[in-house]
Parts: structure tokens; C-alpha cells; sequence
């Protein structure tokens, strides 16, 4: 039988498979394929958009974004392409991923589809192909490494294959909360006792796919990092983390993948961090010894009001956030290869949770100014509405002050925080050209929540340049290439460099060959802009 993996991306709260991420779902479905002896194709939604035919006997759809995001390319499958691609294939089809696992689907789709996965799509596409009988059921833990190993392959498949694709990994199961039912909106608790994976699991898929080509990793699907194989689990909130495990998996990637480009992490609990300060600084200081800079952890505060965090079980006080954003900055700070600290944390607040009034709003700006007046580094601070997947929320009661909250977050905060993260004239190294709008080049560093970078002028894509960085938006900066050859460069690009304009530019082209420092200084009506503009260019 002859499988079709078509893979809508998702976008849950602990995993991401919007490009340029590939998720771990198609890589687990093409190892249970391979495992039950059958072949495979693999092609992406944007792919079908662009006239991809999907071909074979079984159709499996992935598709589940979860948490509402703005993407830069990639856009995830929309209930309506869902319905589409379905009805407008003959053979046997089936739905699974984060949409349909929790009820997030058009219940009309259950006359499109032969079978909705409740469950692991994996091991129910497997035991399709073994019996002929679709199953509802998770995969079990032997299946899980075997599967991931053996479905690494896929990935070459993938349009971003071998740059900027990133996979992201799956490291656990489920929320150390689980036992009080953890944050009223989230789905992790609903795995219910959470399952670790072991170090040895993760660096033999890393190292499968690194054989391939893969280079960029993120140490995804958990709720928390400090809480992977901590002490503890099940009997508290906060369990203590375990430094030892957790620096024997990073040395057991790095050995895995020597060429290992990006290594970054996401989730952790921001009260697990403050309970235990010194176990936490220690796994800290391993994730900027062996991971790469750019690094971010997503800390779940999700709102500063005493009254929200209790009639949603949140997982953290503001006193708590606030010492592990602490804690974090003075680890993580300094700044590394990649022009971007080592590792910073990130903040999360969603509106429409019960106990909510106009004053959270206040509350939890007041937050965010005071950690900007105590001069720590945010490294990102997403503002968004809670999805109702655990039951019903007053989601739109104070829409308007979650509006106005999100314009004064970016207006206030975010702006004056991006020029401390990336000051003017830091260097991005490795910002990979995605995109083209107008005359303005677009492009991102690989790794978590990379900061969008717009170039003022036209430039080939699919190509990797340093940015040195002229101005900062909210949540993006303008730069231009590092050093900027001035005898290659085009004639937008020269305009680009601080305080030369189109006029100053037209007379460097003139000039050009410019072979000295003193020659491009001759080439100009000021020496002042000229001696400024050096900082930006490569010359002879």
C-alpha cells in the first residue's frame, strides 16, 4: 500500500511544525509506515497549495494548530482545505494530530474522512496497515524510538531540507501539574502522569537525524525543561530538577550531530525555577554551555492578577515569574555568537481567563514596566486570547481592554526592550532570506522565536548573510548586510547605510573600484558621514 503523509503543520502550546519547523507527527507516521512494510510519500500543505498531487491508497492528514500565531511563510491547514482535500480523494483517508485528539474539529468532517485518530495518529495509521482496523490509541514507548529513528528519513523530503529546517523534539508527555489539573486552559494536563523520555531515546533520534543532514534541534514537546526527570514528579508542583540527566542528554547530542548548528530549548516553569534557584542555575549555565545563543524559554505566566492565577490553577505567582526572570538574565545574558544573548526568557499572558476584570489589564502591565525599570532582558512577550479546549471561557467580555493591553505592550514595552536585547549595530550572524515584499528583503535566524529582519533592498533568497542592525520596530529590526562589499553592492543597498541616501550613493557607485579606506572617504562631500559609514563596509 502506497501512504500519503500530507502534513497540515501544527502549533501547540509545547510543539511547533510551522516552517521552518518540521514536527515530530510525520516523522513517527513515516516510521510506523516503514515498520508495517509499506512506502510512503510525504508533501506539505503549501505544497498541495502549489498544485502537488496527492497520490496512493491512504491519505493521512495531519493538522492541529492550536495556539493562534502570525507565520511568515507556512500558513496551517484551514478547516476549509480540510474538508477539501478530503472529498477530493478516492482512496482511504484518514484525520488526525492536536485538532482532532482534542475536539478542535468540524464534527461534519466524520462523513469526509474513513476515520478520525482520537489519539496517536501514528500507531493508528500502523495498525491500519497491520489489520486493516483503524485504532484509537497512544503509542506505546518502544514504539515511540523505534518509530522516530526509523522515520528520521522523511525529513529529507521536507522543502527546507537541509537549511533552515529545524525538527522539533519531542522530550515528554503531559504537565508535572497534572495531579491538581494544572492551568484551567491547557492541554498538556490532559495526558494526565506525565511521561518522560529517556536521554537515550532522544539522542538516538537526534543522531538518526543528523546522519541525514539535519543540523538545527529544538527540545520541544514538554511542558517544562527543569522538570524533565526531576524529583519529585507526582508528589508536587514544583519538582527538583535534574542537572546530571540533563547534562548527559546535551553531551549526548553534541556527540551525536558534531556539526550541530542550532540547539535550543523552549518551555519551563517559571515557579519550578524559583523553588529551586540553585539546581535551576545549574541546568541554566549546561543550556549555555551546550546549547546555542538565541536561545529562549517560554515561561507560562499567563496573567499577574492574584485573582485569575487562583481561579485558573496558574502554575506561578508575579513574585515568582519576576525571580526567574532574575535568575534567567543573570545566566543567560551575555551575549554570544550568534549576536543574541545566550539564552533569555519569554513571556506569556492570555486574556478571557475566568476571574478576569479591567484591572488584570493593569496589573499585568505594571508587571512588564516593572521588569523593564529593572533593567532585565525579555527576549519576547506574546499577548493573546485563550482557546476554549477544556470547557468555556468569557473569552470576549473584555475584548476591548485586551486589545488595548496588546497595542500599549507593543507601543511601551516591547520596542524599548528589542534595543536592549539587539542594540544598534550588533551583528545577526547566519540571518537565512525568506521572503520578499515590495522592494524589502525579509529573513529570520534559525532557532526560537527568531527576530524578523527586514533588509531595505532586494537580495536573493534561500541564502544565509550577517545583519548589522540600523532600527528596531516592536517586534522586528532593519538591517543590512555585514560588511556591506561597496563594490558589489547594489545601489539600494549603498543608500541604506546610515546618514548616505540615494544622492551620497550614486557617487560611490561612480567611484567604484574603491580600493582604500581613504579612497571611499575621497568619494564622498562629507569625511564625517564618510568615517560613520566605514563601520558598515568592506573595502578592497
Amino acid at each position: 500500500m502506497r501512504v500519503t503523509i500530507l502534513d497540515g503543520y501544527v502549533d501547540e502550546p509545547s510543539c511547533l511544525g510551522v516552517p521552518p519547523y518540521i514536527s515530530p507527527y510525520p516523522r513517527y507516521i513515516a516510521g510506523a509506515v516503514e515498520e508495517s512494510g509499506h512506502k510512503y510519500d510525504y508533501l506539505t500543505i503549501d505544497e498541495y497549495r502549489k498544485g502537488k498531487r496527492i497520490e496512493g491508497d491512504l491519505l493521512v492528514l495531519i493538522a492541529g494548530a492550536l495556539v493562534p500565531g502570525k507565520y511568515l511563510r507556512g500558513m496551517p491547514v484551514s478547516g476549509r482545505e480540510i474538508a477539501s482535500v478530503g472529498e477530493g480523494f478516492d482512496g482511504t483517508k484518514v484525520l488526525g494530530g492536536p485538532l482532532v485528539r482534542f475536539g478542535f474539529h468540524d464534527r461534519g468532517l466524520e462523513k469526509v474522512f474513513d476515520h478520525l485518530a482520537k489519539k496517536d495518529l501514528d500507531a493508528c495509521v500502523h495498525d491500519f496497515l497491520e489489520s486493516g482496523q483503524f485504532s484509537n490509541r497512544d503509542r506505546e514507548s518502544e514504539e515511540w524510538t523505534s518509530w522516530a529513528v526509523e522515520g528520521a528519513k522523511v525529513t529529507r523530503n521536507h522543502p527546507d531540507f537541509p537549511q533552515p529546517l529545524i525538527a522539533e523534539i519531542d522530550m515528554s508527555r503531559g504537565c508535572a501539574r497534572y495531579f491538581t489539573g494544572g492551568c484551567s486552559f491547557c492541554i498538556e494536563p490532559m495526558y494526565g502522569e506525565p511521561y518522560f523520555r529517556d536521554k537515550e531515546d532522544v539522542i538516538q533520534e537526534i543522531g538518526a537525524l543528523g546522519e541525514i543532514g539535519v543540523t538545527n534541534f529544538r527540545l520541544g514537546g514538554q511542558a517544562c525543561l527543569f522538570s524533565y526527570h526531576a524529583s519529585g514528579i507526582g508528589e508536587t508542583e514544583t519538582p527538583e530538577p535534574n542537572p546530571v540527566y540533563i547534562e548527559d542528554l546535551l553531551k549526548g547530542i553534541r556527540k551525536a550531530v558534531t556539526d550541530l548548528r542550532v540547539l535550543h530549548t523552549d518551555n519551563a516553569d517559571p515557579s519550578v525555577i524559583a523553588a529551586h534557584p540553585d539546581k535551576a542555575t545549574e541546568v541554566l549555565k549546561l543550556l549555555v554551555k551546550h546549547c546555542t545563543s538565541g536561545n529562549v524559554l517560554s515561561l507560562g505566566m499567563e496573567s499577574a492578577d492574584p485573582n485569575v492565577i487562583e481561579k485558573n490553577n496558574l502554575n506561578a505567582k508575579p513574585e515568582e515569574v519576576m525571580n526567574a526572570i532574575k535568575i534567567v538574565n543573570t545566566i543567560g545574558g551575555k551575549r554570544g555568537p550568534s549576536g543574541l544573548p545566550y539564552i533569555l526568557p519569554g513571556i506569556n499572558f492570555i486574556s478571557g481567563l475566568k476571574g478576569e476584570t479591567k484591572e488584570t489589564f493593569q496589573l499585568n502591565h505594571q508587571f512588564l514596566k516593572y521588569v523593564l525599570d529593572a533593567g532585565l532582558l525579555l527576549r519576547r512577550i506574546n499577548v493573546r486570547q485563550v482557546l476554549e479546549v477544556r470547557g468555556s471561557f468569557p473569552v470576549r467580555k473584555h475584548y476591548k481592554e485586551f486589545r488595548a493591553f496588546k497595542k500599549k505592550v507593543r507601543e511601551e514595552i516591547d520596542n524599548q526592550m528589542l534595543r536592549r536585547v539587539v542594540p544598534k549595530k550588533t551583528v545577526l550572524k547566519d540571518v537565512f532570506l525568506e521572503l520578499k515584499k515590495g522592494k524589502n528583503t525579509f529573513g529570520r535566524q534559525i532557532g526560537s522565536y527568531p527576530i524578523l529582519v527586514g533588509i531595505p533592498y532586494e537580495k536573493d533568497l534561500d541564502e544565509f548573510v550577517d545583519v548589522i542592525v540600523l532600527d528596531h520596530g516592536y517586534r522586528s529590526i532593519t538591517g543590512i548586510e555585514h560588511p556591506l562589499d561597496v563594490n558589489e553592492a547594489s545601489l539600494a543597498a549603498v543608500s541604506s547605510i546610515p546618514g548616505i541616501g540615494f544622492k551620497r550613493a550614486a557617487r560611490i557607485v561612480r567611484a567604484r573600484p574603491v580600493r582604500t579606506k581613504g579612497g571611499f572617504i575621497s568619494s564622498l562631500d562629507d569625511e564625517k558621514v564618510a568615517k560613520q559609514a566605514l563601520d558598515y563596509l568592506k573595502i578592497g
